[in-house]
């Protein structure tokens, strides 16, 4: 045999046994033995550099264990090396997606569709890279070309996704019904149906869709919260103990809980925190840090006020005082706001009151951090927290260098990119700081913003708004979602002893309404003796409270705004001390306000304290001449003080800052 046949034979050889080796590594990877596949990939890439096998099936085992920077080079020259082969060049773009090369990524998916035009999932790719740009037009489009090739759950699920973004809830609501068709049993399918069916006002269908998701995986992130939260904002209290007990077992085992949600049912600091933490690392984990700026000595400090609620909203009311009031030779104050411009008179005093006032509501949360780094805001004061609306992943890419958690969210965010919360030492006591991830600033008085400014307007005759003339009125303008059954049976006792009287609630859901008058007359209590305020103006709501003879604070959530509101327009207040800071607002309220003896300590005492008031005309007289007397003088509407003091706050922060002095907690 010739030497050049012995080379042919030895080189056919070799290329059976890399072959015969590389079956054997492909074999241990997809049975999960990865460090056996990754030493014969390694081997054969030894012999052969660009064995293009070798380097897909190498780089895919780096992609498995999320090592994208070690799968791109890898996968790059496999691309090059076949690049006639589509799921090569599929594979590539998908780690560029992963290393967030969009742009890139698109290409090459453009390229594996030239390859192979009915690639469906190349499609599917495309457009989730256009859904995450918000690019949703064009997204739309590469989803209707992936299901006309391959109908697939996940194809309808982002379609869905970019209808509803667009506002098209009808749409986006077909989507998802054909893609829980082609897959029942995931529940994510039935979560994202159950918010655009939410979002629809279709709130029955809603409530069956996470019934749905929770049957199929109770631990599914926010579905049982979301459930139970639906449940309580009607007042089906069913199966209200074990829906709680559910709760504390779902945030102590690590599932993701709404944490809004959860401070309307939890009376645990602890569980609070530990609910807070399992958010932010599933929804806003830490992104970056913000460069440290140090302004010259005659420089005013930059604050930016972050909010979804700079409008006719409880934010708004309580903080226009605050901002009209700030002193501008030591501050230079901006308003980031991503909510909508509802055009009322608040958000006109707003605007009028910050010196720059940047409606974000159109950027993307990466936009805002820009934003915000350009103008050099020192400290980023966030009024959202996880309420409604709220985009705590722009705290997350550190976007000041200083930030604050303020006044919308009542407990801990739990976050390591949060500085600081600003409290006072009612609703925080030192005790309780190790189950913040802030450090906690302590305000002299009560932590809560208030405007002074507010007129009260005419009152309106107690049959102008469906009260009896004669009757001592019992009042708690608080959301349904914050009622207990335990609390109503308090409230219903009172009703039973006081002869005569109602009790005031907020109108709202319809099915909420009759469970409650349900609930009223299972406990022995006529359905006519609960009266349902409508919604209303805020000065007309404001103005009413004046109509009732004591306001019933709820627990373990209590009244915040409603609580000021109420002792604003003269209307005594009863609360019970909470353990957590949601349930502690309305003591720190009525301690700023002179009125101490209103905070009871346990729910008989409130109990007794409201019967007492209702059967003693002569102390209500002494209450309200108390609270029309010191309303005036006491720091709860002192809203300049309370800016001087917010203001003594960001100074220390700043001086800490500057002086390289990690956060800690202080009192002004």
């Amino acid at each position: 045999m010739s030497q050049q046949s012995r080379n042919k034979e030895a080189s056919a050889s070799s290329s059976l046994h890399s072959s015969a080796i590389l079956d054997q590594a492909i074999a241990a990877h997809r049975s999960g033995n990865l460090l056996e596949a990754e030493r014969v990939y390694a081997t054969v890439l030894k012999g052969s550099k660009t064995h293009s096998v070798a380097l897909h099936m190498l780089g895919l085992l780096h992609a498995q264990r999320g090592n994208f920077s070690d799968a791109e080079p890898l996968l790059k020259k496999a691309a090059r090396v076949d690049a006639g082969n589509p799921d090569v060049l599929f594979n590539y773009a998908n780690v560029l997606r992963a290393l967030d090369k969009t742009d890139d990524a698109l290409d090459w998916l453009a390229k594996a569709i030239a390859l192979s035009p009915n690639f469906a999932d190349a499609h599917l790719n495309r457009g989730a890279i256009l859904l995450a740009r918000k690019e949703l037009h064009g997204a739309i489009a590469e989803f209707d070309r992936a299901i006309a090739i391959a109908p697939s759950s996940a194809a309808f699920a982002n379609r869905g996704s970019a209808f509803q973004q667009l506002g098209q809830l009808d749409d986006a609501h077909d989507s998802y019904q054909r893609a829980v068709a082609l897959a029942p049993s995931n529940p994510q399918l039935h979560f994202v149906l159950s918010e655009v069916l939410g979002q629809m006002g279709r709130h029955d269908e809603a409530i069956g869709a996470l019934e749905r998701t929770v049957a199929l995986n109770k631990a599914f992130p926010f579905a049982l919260s979301k459930l139970v939260d639906a449940r309580r904002k009607r007042a089906d209290w069913r199966d209200f103990e074990r829906e709680q007990a559910g709760l504390d077992e779902a945030v102590e085992s690590g599932v993701a809980v709404d944490p809004f949600m959860f401070l309307h049912a939890s009376s645990s600091p602890a569980r609070q925190l530990a609910c807070a933490k399992t958010f932010v690392a599933n929804v806003a984990p830490e992104r970056g840090a913000a460069k440290p700026r140090t302004p010259s000595p005659a420089s005013r400090l930059r604050i930016g006020y972050m909010s979804a609620d700079l409008r006719n909203h409880a934010i708004g009311h309580l903080m226009v005082g605050v901002i009209e009031e700030h002193d501008r030779e030591r501050f230079e104050i901006s308003a980031i706001s991503y909510g909508p411009d509802d055009r009322s008179e608040v958000r006109g005093r707003l605007k009028a009151a910050f010196e720059r006032f940047e409606d974000v509501s159109h950027l993307p949360d990466e936009g805002v951090v820009e934003l915000i780094r350009r103008l050099d805001i020192d400290v980023l004061v966030d009024l959202g927290g996880f309420t409604a609306g709220a985009r705590p992943r722009i705290l997350a890419h550190r976007a000041a260098p200083i930030q604050v958690n303020y006044l919308g969210y009542p407990g801990t965010m739990g976050a390591s990119y949060v500085d600081y919360v600003m409290a006072d030492r009612i609703i925080v006591p030192e005790a309780e700081q190790k189950h913040y991830a802030e450090k906690v600033i302590y305000l002299p008085d009560s932590y809560q913003a208030t405007d002074a400014r507010r007129s009260l307007a005419s009152v309106p005759a107690r049959s102008e708004v469906g009260l009896p003339d004669d009757a001592f009125v019992y009042c708690a303008f608080n959301r349904t979602s914050k009622i207990t059954p335990v609390l109503f049976d308090v409230w219903m006792r009172l009703l039973a002893k006081t002869a005569g009287s109602v009790l005031w609630l907020l109108d709202g859901d319809p099915i909420a309404r009759e469970n409650l008058k349900r609930e009223a007359v299972a406990r022995g209590i006529a359905a006519e003796r609960i009266v349902f305020a409508p919604h209303a103006p805020a000065d007309a709501h404001l103005v009413r409270h004046q109509l009732a003879d004591l306001f019933l604070d709820t627990l373990p959530y209590n009244a915040h705004t409603g609580a000021s509101d109420a002792l604003w327009a003269g209307l005594p207040v009863v609360t019970c001390l909470g353990s957590a800071f949601a349930g502690r607002v309305a003591a720190s309220i009525l301690n700023a306000v002179g009125l101490p003896e209103l905070v009871t300590q346990s729910l008989n005492d409130y109990e007794s304290l409201a019967l007492r008031i209702a059967h003693d005309s002569e102390l209500r007289t002494v209450l309200k001449s108390k609270l029309a007397s010191q309303r005036t003088t006491w720091p709860l509407f002192d809203t300049a003080r309370m800016t001087r003091h917010i203001e003594k706050a960001f100074n220390e922060m700043w001086r800490r800052h500057c002086a390289g002095e990690a956060p800690a907690s202080f009192a002004v």
